[in-house]
């Protein structure tokens, strides 16, 4: 059985994903890892002994990217991204980390552009699809797993999605949001960057 353990990232809350199936292996996939130092997230890791293979990044804002390095030095696991998002999260200003703190931080590129990957890409049993949504951001992805979608600050339930950052677009996320609406069942429940799950027909 598919398993997916939501943990919510500090100081931002924006949402951390962890996706495995212990019938299977107890390897996962880690989705928009944003604090830090992971913590949290590496606690739940151990208890439950996952080991991550990949982390994958719905878009290049900080406050989902922020333990990407952590994770990478500890578990040597592959970053897979959108072409954008994995450019523009080796800069502080892009990924907007310079903002928030004055300091910033910088990742490097990640390991696996989707837009070079045979889509869907296997893990273990479970097929990954992944689609460019921009709008909220230039590199803005979901991820499509089973009857679950990934969607990162694309759509969140009863929140505006913000488009005013650099690279937003309110064209481009109305075309994306008109995308999911019309290729997605109702039944798929949606897991956002912020705030609780939902089912798409609400």
């Amino acid at each position: 059985m598919l398993c997916v353990k939501q943990i919510v990232n500090t100081p931002v809350s924006s949402n951390c994903f962890v996706v495995y199936d212990l019938n299977i292996s107890n390897n996962c996939l880690i989705i928009d890892p944003g604090t830090e130092k992971c913590n949290e997230l590496l606690f739940y890791l151990e208890k439950e002994q996952l080991i991550p293979v990949y982390i994958l990044l719905t878009h290049e804002h900080f406050d989902h990217i922020w333990g990407v390095e952590k994770l990478r030095e500890k578990y040597d696991c592959k970053v897979i991204s959108s072409f954008n998002c994995s450019s523009l999260i080796t800069d502080p200003k892009k990924n907007l980390s310079l903002f928030y703190d004055q300091k910033g931080f910088r990742c490097s590129p990640a390991d696996m552009i989707i837009e070079d990957l045979s889509n869907p890409m296997n893990f273990q049993s479970y097929d990954i699809y992944f689609y460019n949504t921009p709008g909220h951001s230039s590199g803005s992805i979901c991820i499509k797993i089973k009857n679950y979608l990934f969607t990162g600050d694309t759509l969140m339930e009863n929140m505006k999605t913000p488009t005013k950052l650099p690279g937003g677009d309110q064209l481009l996320l109305q075309l994306s949001l008109d995308f999911i609406v019309c290729n997605f069942p109702k039944d798929t429940i949606i897991f956002p960057g912020h705030g609780n799950s939902f089912l798409l027909k609400q």
